[in-house]
């Protein structure tokens, strides 16, 4: 038995020296297409693969970035499945695990089986690229790859042949291959990381001397690759942990934009190592270089061509669910970080989802962004959420999109009522201080403050209005939730204020807020589901800085507002509450009410 196990290796290096570049892997060849729990195996023409959905399930609607995993020489896909699991480790992604035609990929040396049999396999990727964005929900652009051994060689191939098909590519183990490297060409930038143990004696991190199977070092390989995808690279190095050294290559005017080495000490021929695991790392990088690097709990889901941005936490109960609408403050700033301390309380008791309009945080843009467009879309999106039982939480004018929706709902879901946290007073009065000043002076020279803003001139007010509103929700959040508060997933979102068409899309919406306005107002009178209204006297604030020609009117739209909420919760049966000496920013400094008031609407449902 030995003697057969010996002949077996002599065998298998003999191969790898002589009709194949690459040793292969011990693993079962042959196999035939078959569909199991973890994956469909498929196949194109006279090729097979395996789709793999994350393990939850493709959710309808939810739009999704591919990710291609390549296996070594004399692999199968099955194997290279069975060692990185990603589709278990993100729900972000459908896997494609490829199988060569040949024993190994052609991985762009001019050198091996599969180049001379005619193996065509980059042309094979490009066709999956292609039937995967016309069979399923796909973010136009979000193709990321990644092989190991042979397989990191092929997908360097991909990278010099079809950059403009990947936003990042990855190889694991496999310093690129010497001609390779003399002909590649990549026309689009694109992020790439590299892999590799230091010990590696089957592709050397160090590069090999050959005369047809030469490999330059893991070193030399990244430098070659960024000098092409990023010319002004910012370089860095590091060591997160015992035996991990990484080299970091970052674009000067482009974030999303990387270059990794990342070398294991001692470290051999492997997937992944102590210290290291390679799939998570490989995930988090090529978030860091998506155009959607979602953060945690977050997804988009698909309207009309449009994706949402949603961010869902918590569990699904007989109750039902929770939707936070975000509206404006004063600087008019709208999205789903006014969301970060009361979406994680509320998840402690149902399922919460709070949803980033158009033009917001990471949802696509729109060329008229509006509650209107919103409300329109809502009834498919909570469809698409699976949402059966729904109660709202809006803050301040996105009381505005409820009304819209309760006027043309899902008749599917069930709303068991709302909460309106400082909402628009739908009164003329009201109406008409909301729609003069800024908002007037905006839709008299639409055009002209498009342009301005699309300049970029609003880029340092925003980042200061920013700054000053951080300021004020640190010294608003009661003690004993400052551990709740989610920071990180605040600063993410209010970075993205500063991108130039978020900022257009925060004009277009003030704008537009004016037709909002007098679509909901007729709307009130027809409330079928109870109303609980939250009240604070923020206006007091605005009272007490205004001139002494301003002060009536803003007094009668307080005193006004008042009764106009304490009517809407009397007549709908909801609540009122009322609170003294408090900010706009109510989310933050009572959240203990919200919460309060969000619940007991929850627990009305039949």
């Amino acid at each position: 038995m030995k003697k057969l196990l010996l002949a077996l290796v002599l065998s298998g290096t003999l191969q790898a020296c002589g009709s194949q570049s690459h040793p292969t892997e011990n693993v079962e060849l042959n196999e035939t297409p078959e569909e199991t729990s973890s994956g469909l195996h498929l196949s194109l023409g006279d090729r097979f693969y395996t789709l793999a959905f994350p393990e939850g399930g493709l959710k309808e609607g939810k739009a999704y970035k591919l990710l291609f995993a390549f296996h070594g020489s004399g692999g199968t896909e099955k194997r290279m499945q069975r060692m990185t699991r990603f589709e278990l480790l993100s729900d972000d992604y459908l896997v494609i695990y490829p199988k060569s035609k040949e024993v190994e990929w052609d991985e762009g040396c001019e050198c091996n089986i599969a180049h001379r049999l005619g193996a065509k396999d980059v042309e094979f990727i490009v066709q999956l690229i292609d039937k995967m964005h016309a069979e399923y929900n796909l973010l136009e652009g979000e193709n990321y790859a990644v092989g190991f051994s042979q397989g990191g060689l092929f997908s360097q191939n991909m990278l010099c042949k079809f950059s403009e098909k990947f936003q990042a590519i990855a190889s694991v183990a496999s310093p690129m291959s010497d001609r390779l490297s003399s002909m590649c060409s990549i026309s689009d930038p694109t992020s790439y990381m590299l892999v590799q143990g230091t010990a590696d004696r089957v592709l050397p991190y160090q590069g090999l001397v050959h005369h047809n199977f030469g490999l330059i070092s893991a070193p030399k390989a990244v430098e070659l690759i960024t000098s092409q995808t990023i010319p002004d690279a910012i370089v860095s190095e590091s060591t997160p942990s015992e035996r991990v050294t990484e080299k970091l290559y970052r674009s000067s005017t482009d974030t999303k934009l990387l270059s990794k080495l990342v070398s294991i000490d001692g470290g051999g021929h492997a997937w992944s190592f102590e210290n290291y695991s390679t799939s998570n790392q490989l995930l988090d990088f090529f978030n860091q270089s998506s155009a959607y690097a979602l953060p945690e709990y977050s997804a988009l889901y698909t309207v009309n061509t449009k994706n949402y941005h949603v961010r869902s936490m918590g569990k699904q109960t007989e109750k039902g669910d929770v939707v936070i609408l975000s509206g404006a403050n004063k600087f008019f700033h709208s999205d789903s970080a006014w969301a970060s301390l009361v979406q994680p309380l509320l998840a402690e008791h149902a399922r919460v989802h709070v949803i980033d309009r158009l033009g917001n945080a990471w949802s696509s843009d729109a060329e008229e962004p509006s509650f209107k467009q919103l409300a329109a879309d809502l009834p498919e999106l909570l469809s698409l959420l699976d949402i059966k039982k729904v109660t709202f939480l809006s803050f301040a004018n996105s009381n505005l999109a409820t009304l819209m929706y309760l006027h043309n709902p899902n008749p599917e879901i069930q709303v068991n009522g709302i909460v309106w946290a400082d909402p628009d007073i739908l009164l003329p009065h009201s109406i008409a201080q909301y729609q003069s000043g800024v908002v007037a002076g905006l839709r008299k020279y639409k055009s002209e403050y498009v342009e301005h803003v699309r300049g970029g001139n609003w880029t340092e007010k925003s980042r200061e209005r920013i700054a000053i509103e951080r300021e004020e929700i640190v010294k608003l959040i009661p003690s004993n939730h400052q551990e709740k508060m989610d920071w990180v997933y605040y600063n993410q979102v209010t970075e993205l204020r500063l991108q130039v068409e978020n900022q257009v899309t925060r004009i277009k919406e003030m704008m537009n807020y004016h037709d909002d306005l007098n679509i909901a107002e007729p709307l009130q009178h027809n409330i079928n589901v109870p109303i609980s209204v939250i009240d604070g006297d923020f206006e007091r604030l605005d009272i007490a800085n205004a001139t002494e020609e301003e002060k009536p009117g803003l007094i009668k739209w307080q005193q006004e507002g008042t009764q106009w909420s304490k009517g809407i919760a009397n007549k709908t049966q909801g609540k009122y509450y009322v609170l003294e000496n408090a900010s706009h920013q109510v989310f933050f400094e009572h959240p203990d009410t919200v919460v309060k008031a969000t619940l007991e609407i929850l627990e009305r449902n039949d």
